[in-house]
């Protein structure tokens, strides 16, 4: 009887590298922070301390192609995020809104809602893609300081495979 190779599945994961973080800020009344992105930040009504870390969320997402069928390939991938909680440290309360990203195919990525990103960039049998999401904290509070950092979940699906 003769030996009959089988075929590897194809696998996705979605992983969490690091959390949305406004870094550690001071607001007398009220104000807000916006991290993009790329990381770039701009606040207005917040002093941020300068030894505080910010920056935006980081995933990276992983398809392997079923094994023997890899050439140039793109993918679409549905993303949802769900609700993003808000935060109450030290006497600081902060919300996120405005959520955006660097996908490919998407700027903004709101909460509960789900968006389509096109991904064109896989010439290997294992397409990696890294991402950011930034967003627009709000946050009021009585002269305190605190550290604010959001750590974001998404589901992410692979609908389909074209190449």
């Amino acid at each position: 009887m003769p030996c009959q190779a089988h075929a590897a599945a194809a696998t996705f994961t979605a992983t969490a590298n690091q959390p949305l973080s406004f870094g550690t800020l001071v607001v007398s009344c009220s104000g807000s922070r916006t991290i993009a992105p790329d990381g770039t930040s701009t606040s207005t009504g917040i002093l941020p301390l300068g030894d505080s870390i910010s920056g935006p969320a980081q995933f990276t997402m992983t398809y392997t192609h079923a094994s023997g069928l890899f050439l140039f390939y793109f993918l679409q991938i549905q993303v949802t995020m769900p609700s993003a909680n808000s935060v109450t440290t030290n006497g600081v309360q902060g919300t996120i809104s405005n959520f955006t990203t660097d996908l490919p195919g998407m700027a903004s990525l709101q909460p509960g809602q789900t968006g389509t990103a096109t991904v064109t960039n896989c010439f290997s049998p294992t397409c990696t893609i890294v991402f950011h999401v930034g967003g627009t904290l709000n946050v009021t509070s009585g002269n305190q300081g605190a550290q604010l950092v959001f750590p974001l979940q998404l589901v992410a699906t692979v609908t389909q495979v074209l190449g």
